[in-house]
């Protein structure tokens, strides 16, 4: 049936263990291609046309369930919630935000290893934010996002290149993002790295302490992906100066030690068969803005390559 609300294909125990083991988990299948066929259309009229959608300038691929409707419906009616917290073992899904990673044909601009462990305003024993990775056009081993499996268990706090951290001096204790192209030579990692063919409707599920990290695109067309992000029942605020600021609310109203909940974070799934609809979701931003030139480069992290010198 198209535009499902349930995964098409139940998430399975093999699933889970392979999510807690390796920190990634590659779920065939769980959307219907309509879903993403009808995000797909925007989404390149977003990166190749620059069609302004009401975004905010110095982000235009983040939020775009707050202006885009086919993004929005996404987000409140498929099964992404459901997905993620069955994958978690959470009794509760709540959305934090979404975003485009994009790559144009034959690009050679490769992401930077990394992990998210340190870039949200939550407590860094937080495990259930992932990122779900779901692509809009068909993915190749070549185009994917790559993680190495089982370094979720690290507990190194590796400071991030959010804007906020780029603009602070890297403190004590706070090791630099590890080169992971060296790791390729290490026999302890040789074997732990991971690429997938995706086709669209399948969804990775990568764990916030995974490293990960994506080549450039050697094919000859676009290749387009949303990010989910999602909040498990783990999550506690625990807002920090070098942590990536969200749109609509600001760290005064980030309680520390409290759950996220409220309008812009609103309940997608739960066990108990409770959720919100898109009712009290914001449309729109809290600011306005002049007419200013978009930003050329839509996927801000493809711009951190850059800036790796700087960040190591």
């Amino acid at each position: 049936m198209p535009f499902n609300t349930k995964p098409l294909r139940p998430i399975s125990d093999e699933d889970i263990e392979t999510y807690a083991r390796d920190g990634v988990v590659c779920l065939r299948d769980v959307f219907d291609p309509e879903w993403l066929h009808a995000m797909e259309g925007p989404a390149r009229r977003l990166l190749i046309d620059k069609e302004d959608f009401g975004l905010l300038p110095n982000n235009p691929g983040r939020y775009m369930a707050r202006t885009m409707p086919e993004f929005r419906r996404f987000v409140f009616e498929s099964p992404v919630g459901e997905a993620a917290g069955r994958v978690l073992q959470s009794k509760t899904a709540r959305f934090f935000f979404d975003e485009i990673f994009a790559k144009g044909p034959q690009s050679t601009q490769a992401t930077i290893w990394h992990n998210d462990r340190m870039g949200w305003p939550v407590t860094p024993e937080t495990t259930m934010v992932p990122s779900l990775w779901i692509p809009l056009t068909p993915i190749t081993h070549a185009n994917s996002l790559e993680v190495i499996k089982g370094t979720q268990y690290t507990q190194d706090k590796y400071w991030l290149f959010s804007p906020n951290a780029r603009k602070m001096i890297r403190p004590e204790g706070r090791p630099p993002h590890p080169d992971g192209e060296a790791m390729r030579k290490d026999p302890e990692y040789a074997d732990r790295f991971t690429t997938w063919e995706m086709n669209v409707g399948d969804m990775l599920v990568v764990h916030p302490w995974a490293l990960h990290y994506s080549h450039g695109n050697p094919t000859d067309d676009w290749r387009i992906a949303l990010s989910v992000r999602v909040f498990g029942d783990d999550v506690r605020w625990c807002p920090r100066p070098d942590c990536l600021n969200i749109a609509g609310v600001s760290f005064d109203e980030m309680i520390e030690g409290e759950e996220p909940g409220g309008d812009l974070f609103p309940l997608l799934w739960s066990a108990d068969g409770e959720k919100d609809d898109d009712s009290r979701y914001p449309r729109g931003f809290a600011t306005t803005w002049a007419r200013t030139k978009r930003r050329d480069d839509v996927n801000e992290y493809e711009t951190f390559q850059r800036l790796k010198a700087t960040t190591a």
